[in-house]
């Protein structure tokens, strides 16, 4: 438990879209799903965009006095993307969420695969799994709760501090 990564708490992610699908289907299938937004993948399955929920709404904000978007998702999706790989550990996960305004990212493999999608909700209920481990945690018998509370001191006890 003591070194958990992303593999073992990502997702597999729920819709994907590809450069040529039109923006109107690509907003549908992001409220169909109830998702933040979803990745971009090409023919080799790897990772080109994201298109989310902030894009669509500008997309809509743009074409508000033209009436329905049109164009395809590679005219607006996001290429510049934070990935993850599968071996990042929940710690550095939590750093990266806590330092950055994402809610989930793309986990990928080095050939840029997309393997699946992390959250926050998956770091936190990660953590919150742990709070019976003892390596992490400590027990009652050996510190006080004060000691105990908390990421940071899960974190420091976890990295041998």
């Amino acid at each position: 438990m003591n070194h958990l990564t992303v593999l073992e708490i990502m997702e597999v992610t729920p819709a994907t879209l590809t450069p040529e699908t039109s923006v109107q289907n690509a907003m549908e299938i992001i409220l169909k799903k109830k998702i933040a937004g979803a990745p971009v993948i090409d023919k080799k399955q790897q990772l080109v965009g994201m298109l989310s929920e902030k894009d669509c709404l500008k997309i809509v904000s743009a074409e508000a006095f033209d009436g329905l978007p049109t164009g395809q998702v590679a005219d607006y999706m996001s290429t510049i993307i934070k990935t993850v790989s599968p071996e990042t550990s929940i710690y550095e996960m939590v750093h990266i969420f806590v330092n950055s305004p994402f809610r989930y990212l793309p986990v990928v493999d080095k050939d840029l695969h997309l393997l699946g999608f992390v959250s926050r909700q998956n770091v936190l209920k990660a953590i919150n799994s742990m709070k019976d481990n003892p390596t992490l945690y400590g027990t009652p018998q050996t510190q006080s709760q004060e000691e105990t509370s908390g990421v940071d001191s899960a974190m420091r006890r976890a990295r041998g501090q």
